[in-house]
């Protein structure tokens, strides 16, 4: 729709957002249970709202701290659209055996749990 110049209503947004949110929470929930997330607290809304701070780009502190995470979160999205094109076949059905989306996942939790720490509250985008 957006390549051809249809305009999109918001609440499609919201509604892809919030099937993305609980669809990666479940990934995670499946890595938290059977793989190597055990350690770690993940928010994948929060994350979601922190990525949104207007402007943070501008931000030198934000820019720092906010483009790891950002970039941890492309590599994760890439990854899940790679699965996805080369099909469920040449995927493990073993959630936590599929090594590359699971390693990208670490890394893109690992990042948002330093993201929140440092900014991620209202307090601090103030």
């Amino acid at each position: 729709m957006l390549t051809h110049g249809v305009e999109v209503p918001e609440f499609r947004y919201k509604a892809l957002e919030e099937q993305f949110i609980l669809k990666m929470t479940k990934l995670c929930d499946i890595l938290r249970d059977f793989g190597d997330l055990k350690d770690l607290r993940y928010d994948i809304r929060h994350m979601l709202e922190i990525l949104k701070i207007p402007n943070w780009k501008n931000i030198p502190p934000f820019k720092f701290i906010l483009d790891p995470l950002e970039k941890a979160f492309n590599e994760v999205d890439e990854e899940l659209r790679r699965m996805r094109t080369a099909g469920s076949l040449r995927s493990s059905y073993v959630i936590e055996k599929n090594k590359e989306m699971a390693q990208r996942i670490r890394t893109m939790v690992e990042a948002d749990i330093e993201a929140q720490w440092l900014v991620g509250d209202l307090v601090k985008q103030d």
